[in-house]
């Protein structure tokens, strides 16, 4: 059982970065003004971002079980090493879920501005959102290292 909760976590995890990625490359492709630019901050934005928080969700899950796996089989001793990974862990967790928030809080704005007809605002959002996006990317890949090292400990 605690394999195939490794492994759902892991796979968590890499949906959401890859979500996160996939966001960055698409907003990279597209030129900035234009109809696609708009209808994907409007359309597509969204529903990326609810498959990102639905695996931050999962995520958050299977770590806690992964965590109280891990204790009950050290008998809730862990090396201090472990425990400041684990903190690391978590810290990034927290600022992903903070910046995966603040994201669609700028897609939620955008969608009400473009929805009241001014599309000027749309590149500048755009702009702020990838950067969002782009920073979950590089603390996930972080965190997935470190998920890595706590794997043969």
């Amino acid at each position: 059982m605690g394999t195939t909760i490794l492994w759902i976590h892991a796979a968590a995890a890499a949906v959401w970065i890859g979500a996160c990625a996939c966001f960055v490359i698409a907003g990279l492709a597209l030129a900035p003004g234009t109809d696609e630019q708009k209808n994907f901050a409007t359309r597509a934005a969204p529903k990326i971002d609810r498959l990102a928080m639905l695996s931050a969700g999962l995520l958050f899950l299977t770590g806690l079980l992964n965590l109280t796996e891990a204790a009950i089989f050290r008998r809730f001793a862990f090396s201090s090493a472990f425990v400041t990974v684990l903190a690391i862990k978590v810290a990034l967790f927290i600022a992903m879920v903070t910046v995966m928030h603040w994201a669609m809080r700028i897609g939620a704005v955008i969608r009400a501005v473009v929805a009241r007809g001014r599309t000027d605002a749309v590149p500048g959002a755009m702009s702020r959102m990838m950067k969002a996006h782009a920073a979950i990317v590089a603390m996930g890949a972080v965190a997935l290292m470190l998920g890595l090292w706590l794997m043969g400990t």
